[in-house]
């Protein structure tokens, strides 16, 4: 029956978002990506990431990307960061974990260590400082273990005490275990619906249940979208895992389908939440 329901919840969600209005125009064109180096204080190394700025004088809305392992960062940054600053937006892609020593081959699919989320605040604060950006409306969007650490950097007992703050939060197949839900900015999370661990997690840190009765209560903080694509795996969007794979239990498979509506549904999100 829960399970039931959570498809009914997903699918109505998906069913509003797509029907909400047509496909919104792309700017035409686009400035060059720089690379660029964000220094973390009190720690001798930086961030490497790639800054992509639409054409225009601005100031811009901006979306902060984490891919998933540090090898998919230009991965992220040509399929992702190509489409959202065709979409009007300033794009930050950033790579949390070399930098740390941590490899992508043998660390990819554990936890993201918890200090990622401070650093996540300091890059904030950098993309803050550059010019045309629209500071109040700056999103964060992660995938997989990083699509943890978005919810993580938007739950209200992390936020509160940030400096700046995002305007939203985008989470793509987390695992949605260890957030209890309690949001401080408006959140998206979106799953594969055939992947029922990461489906099941976070729909109900989206309702507000779990099995144990830990999770928040509900109408505490800011609502959780929750949308589960038919047909889809976690990693949908990964062009790399066109033949699919089993990451430590988890089924990795591509969607060119999947992806281009979570692009849509991405894209409605931060328009709507942005006004």
């Amino acid at each position: 029956m829960n399970r039931l329901k959570g498809c009914a919840l997903a699918t109505a969600a998906l069913v509003a978002l797509l029907a909400t209005a047509s496909t919104l125009a792309e700017q035409p064109s686009a400035k060059p990506v720089q690379e660029v180096k964000i220094p973390l204080n009190y720690l001798p190394f930086d961030l490497k990431g790639y800054l992509r700025r639409p054409d225009g004088n601005g100031p811009f809305q901006a979306v902060i990307l984490l891919p998933i392992c540090g090898a998919f960062l230009d991965s992220v940054d040509q399929n992702w960061g190509a489409a959202i600053v065709s979409w009007g937006y300033v794009v930050l892609t950033l790579d949390v974990f070399t930098a740390r020593g941590i490899k992508s081959g043998q660390t990819c699919p554990y936890p993201a260590p918890p200090e990622t989320v401070e650093d996540v605040y300091q890059a904030l604060n950098w993309l803050v400082a550059q010019q045309n950006i629209d500071r109040n409306r700056i999103f964060l969007v992660g995938f997989g273990r990083t699509g943890t650490v978005a919810l993580s950097t938007v739950e209200r007992d992390v936020a509160t005490k940030a400096k700046r703050r995002f305007r939203g939060a985008v989470a793509f197949y987390p695992a949605c275990g260890t957030n209890k839900g309690v949001m401080a900015a408006a959140s998206l999370v979106i799953v594969g619906a055939l992947d029922e661990n990461r489906f099941e997690a976070c729909r109900k840190m989206a309702e507000g249940n779990d099995d144990i009765g830990i999770s928040r209560q509900h109408g505490e903080g800011i609502p959780i979208e929750f949308v589960a694509l038919p047909d889809a795996y976690s990693g949908f969007d990964v062009p790399q895992y066109q033949e699919p794979v089993e990451v430590h239990g988890v089924h990795v498979e591509f969607s060119k389908a999947a992806t281009e509506r979570s692009k849509e549904i991405l894209q409605r999100f931060l328009r709507a939440v942005g006004q």
